[in-house]
């Protein structure tokens, strides 16, 4: 595949247009690199590392290393990663940005942040994350870049049940370090562990796709999910990215018609 065939696909292959869809991929690559239009990009492979990725040169994010670096030592910050090879990768409303403190929403935006084994391996499964197993993780004891907020929400819109949300503290007070991404990992996996206990099925949704999503001893438990990561969707929210480690039915792998399905004011 030439290079421009790769970065279509990884706008719509990749984990984010998989899990928000396509137009929300565009969208937020432009508001998490500050521009009205993307700039180019290029679709990477490393060695022993899974998947592809989509990346951005010549930004420099204040406060944020650069994620990867090519052979030539070109550093690159990374926006997007393929599915991997492993089951479907749940689908969620992307909620819509609001004002936060006379400015736009998005104009704080962070890149998303991937939980990566050591091994290369992407993703860490729910049943290690919920237990704080987190230390095999590539850079566990780094700083998770998560935004210069004392306090975030964590949110997840799975289809079917209602809005699920809970704040998470990111700093004891301004000064204080970040989490670091084994803790912010651990935090993700304890919020999506609890959302299968408590979640509420949402009566407006009566859509035939949501039963294929259903949640509970005959549906999808806390055994079948893998943690790949989270995204940034507003300052003061992130969202986890999800996917399921076995394989199902193949209609669970056709992308959700949401404004089919419903109307969803978040």
């Amino acid at each position: 595949m030439n290079p421009q065939g790769e970065i279509k696909s990884l706008f719509t292959d990749g984990y984010i247009a998989w899990s928000f869809q396509n137009e929300f991929a565009m969208q937020h690559f432009c508001s998490v690199l500050r521009k009205d239009t993307l700039p180019p990009l290029k679709p990477m492979s490393l060695p022993e590392r899974e998947g592809l990725f989509l990346a951005a040169d010549h930004i420099s994010p204040p406060h944020i290393p650069p994620h990867i670096s090519d052979s030539n030592g070109r550093d690159f910050w990374v926006l997007d990663r393929t599915v991997v090879s492993r089951g479907p990768v749940v689908p969620q409303m992307m909620p819509t940005p609001l004002a936060v403190r006379g400015r736009l929403d998005f104009l704080d935006l962070q890149f998303p942040i991937f939980f990566e084994r050591v091994d290369g391996q992407l993703g860490l499964s729910l049943e290690e994350a919920a237990a704080g197993q987190c230390d095999t993780l590539l850079n566990a004891q780094g700083y998770a870049h998560v935004g210069a907020w004392l306090t975030t929400h964590i949110c997840i819109t799975w289809l079917g049940y209602e809005r699920f949300a809970r704040q998470l503290k990111l700093r004891v007070r301004d000064d204080s370090d970040p989490i670091t991404v084994a803790t912010f990992a651990h935090h993700i996996g304890q919020f999506v562990d609890t959302f299968l206990t408590d979640c509420k099925p949402d009566p407006r949704c009566t859509s035939l796709d949501a039963q294929l999503w259903r949640i509970g001893d005959e549906g999808i438990q806390r055994g079948n999910i893998t943690i790949i990561g989270a995204i940034n969707p507003s300052a003061t929210t992130w969202m986890p990215i999800l996917q399921l480690n076995d394989r199902v039915s193949d209609v669970r792998n056709r992308r959700i018609d949401w404004d089919a399905i419903f109307e969803l004011a978040l």
